[in-house]
């Protein structure tokens, strides 16, 4: 810092010397890993052994995937922080490892075009996830597989619907436009989705009833039958206990 003197005979600072600004540095080639990383990665440009300077560079690599937390341990994302490396050192590098750094074109090529669909959203607060899967649900053929899914549907489409509205909704509503989506193909009286509460949240999903061999049948039936005859056996015995304890004490009481 400079100081000269004032007319009064005091001193005051008039600039300061030495001092670097952002101003007049290199601009940053990715802002997501700050000026000091770019710093070492220009550094690792001046070292001449090709294996020291790999080594170095894993040691940033390191610290680029702290930098970043979303990078996972995955082949395709420790390339692109290779890449990253490469960009910020200009591709003017070498080291000694499977990583190469990108071409003009590979970095400058376009990604492919999304084909999405053109067509209107029929109910927005559904989204048209909600469309496609009815429309999957339309297409299964047993009777029971389809409540499951219109079930499960039913559900998604009720939070949805009390998302937008903080108001309850009627499972008439719900099944009514799951009827309008699939185009009519989804028909399920109202009285089966009552019965079992199909659209109440939070519940388990339905199981589906399993056929039994009458085998299975008749054998319920007989441990049913003993378990009557069982329980019937203990209520005569406890009467007859109940009893010879009555008469004891009436004994007693006469005495």
């Amino acid at each position: 810092m400079e100081q000269i003197e004032n007319s009064d005979g005091t001193q005051s600072s008039s600039k300061l010397k030495n001092l670097d600004y952002n101003t007049q540095r290199n601009a940053l080639v990715l802002k997501e890993y700050g000026r000091n990383m770019q710093n070492m990665v220009r550094h690792l440009k001046t070292i001449e052994d090709v294996k020291e300077r790999t080594r170095a560079a894993e040691t940033l690599i390191n610290l680029m995937k702290q930098l970043n937390p979303s990078v996972r341990e995955n082949s395709d994302n420790i390339h692109r922080i290779w890449d990253h490396l490469y960009i910020m050192a200009d591709g003017e590098i070498e080291f000694d490892n499977e990583f190469l750094p990108q071409t003009e074109e590979e970095r400058t090529k376009r990604p492919d075009h999304i084909g999405y669909s053109q067509e209107p959203v029929k109910y927005r607060h559904y989204g048209r996830n909600v469309e496609l899967v009815i429309a999957k649900a339309a297409q299964l053929e047993d009777q029971e597989e389809i409540i499951e899914a219109v079930a499960d549907i039913g559900k998604l489409m009720k939070s949805f619907y009390l998302t937008w509205n903080r108001d309850s909704v009627e499972d008439e509503v719900i099944l009514k436009d799951i009827k309008r989506l699939s185009g009519g193909k989804i028909d399920i009286d109202i009285e089966t989705i009552k019965e079992e509460n199909l659209f109440e949240l939070g519940t388990t999903p339905r199981q589906r009833p399993q056929r039994q061999s009458s085998s299975n049948n008749r054998s319920r039936s007989n441990r049913s039958a003993s378990a009557r005859s069982s329980s019937s056996n203990n209520a005569s015995n406890r009467r007859r206990t109940q009893g010879v304890k009555k008469n004891r004490r009436n004994k007693k009481r006469r005495k």
